[in-house]
C-alpha cells in the first residue's frame, strides 16, 4: 500500500527566481510515484507492486472517499474539443482533439473531468508522459495554484487546505481500456483526481491488463486518433510530478520544453 503524507515546500527560495539546475537539484513535495506496469516489466514486479499510473500518490493527503463524495453528474453524453501544440517550436500550429465524454460509463469521472474542463484545468497543461504503444497521460495543470486545490493540499496554507478537493470514490468499470478511450490515473484505492490516460492502444487485457488494475474508461477519442501519435514521446516518463505540481507551467517550460501541450480545451 502506498501511503500519503503532507507536501513539503521545495528549498531554495521563490519558485520565480529558480534556475532550470535548481528546479532539477531542489527538494521536491514527497511523492511516492507509482507506475503502471507495461509488457517489458518482469513478472517477479508485476505481482510484488501495486500498480497503477504515475500520478501524484504520497504528496496528497489521506481522504476516506465514499459515494457521498462523488460529484452529481450530468448523463447526457458531451464533446470536449482540445487545441494541442504538437510542436514547440510552432505555436501558430494548432490541432484539434474531440473527446466524447460518457456518463453513462463512470458518472464520477465524467462529472470530475467536465468540472475541470470548465475550470480551464487543462489549458496550457501538458502530456508529460508518452510512451509509444502504451499510453500518453496529462493532468497537471500549468497554473499551479489550481494544482494546490486540486491535487494536494499545501498544508503551510490554511486557505489552500479548506478549498481542498477531495478526490473520487472508486467506480465500476464498464467498457474495456481499448484504444482511444480515456481513463483517469490513480495512486491506489479511491485517489483519482485530476490526471488522465489515453489508451493507445487496447489495454485491457494482455500484456497490459488495465481492466484488472481498476482503470475505469469514461470517454473516447472522436476525431484527432491521428494527432495522439504525433504527441512528442522524447521524455518518456522523466517528469517529476511533485515539482511540475508544485512549479505548474515554469517547470515544464525549463526542464521539458519540447513537451506537446493543450492550449486549449473547451466542451
Amino acid at each position: 500500500a502506498f501511503g500519503f503524507v503532507p507536501i513539503s515546500k521545495p528549498v531554495g527560495g521563490s519558485p520565480a527566481a529558480l534556475s532550470s539546475r535548481s528546479l532539477l537539484r531542489s527538494s521536491s513535495p514527497d511523492t511516492s510515484e507509482d507506475i503502471v506496469t507495461d509488457a517489458t516489466t518482469s513478472r517477479r514486479s508485476v505481482l510484488n507492486r501495486s500498480l497503477s499510473l504515475l500520478a501524484i500518490g504520497s504528496c496528497l493527503p489521506s481522504y476516506k472517499a465514499n459515494a457521498e463524495d462523488s460529484l452529481s453528474t450530468d448523463e447526457e453524453t458531451y464533446t470536449v474539443l482540445f487545441s494541442i501544440q504538437l510542436d514547440s517550436t510552432k505555436p501558430e500550429e494548432l490541432s484539434e482533439l474531440e473527446i466524447e465524454c460518457h456518463p453513462d460509463w463512470a458518472p464520477g469521472a465524467a462529472a470530475r473531468f467536465k468540472e475541470l474542463v470548465e475550470l480551464g484545468f487543462y489549458k496550457d497543461s501538458p502530456f508529460f508522459r508518452v510512451l509509444p504503444g502504451f499510453i500518453a497521460q496529462f493532468g497537471i495543470s500549468a497554473d499551479k495554484e489550481k494544482n494546490k486545490t486540486w491535487m494536494y493540499c499545501d498544508t503551510a496554507d490554511k486557505e489552500a487546505v479548506k478549498l481542498c478537493k477531495q478526490p473520487l470514490p472508486d467506480e465500476p468499470r464498464k467498457v474495456p481500456n481499448k484504444k482511444g478511450t480515456l481513463s483517469f490515473a490513480s495512486s491506489g484505492k479511491n485517489s483519482r483526481r485530476t490526471q488522465v490516460f489515453i489508451n493507445l492502444t487496447d489495454n485491457s487485457g494482455l500484456p497490459n491488463f488495465l481492466d484488472g488494475q481498476g482503470f475505469v474508461p469514461f470517454a473516447r477519442i472522436v476525431r484527432g486518433e491521428d494527432i495522439v501519435k504525433k504527441l512528442n514521446d522524447e521524455y518518456k516518463g522523466s517528469v517529476n510530478q511533485g515539482k511540475a505540481a508544485y512549479y505548474g507551467q515554469e517547470y515544464f517550460e525549463k526542464i521539458f520544453p519540447k513537451l506537446s501541450v493543450i492550449r486549449d480545451a473547451k466542451i
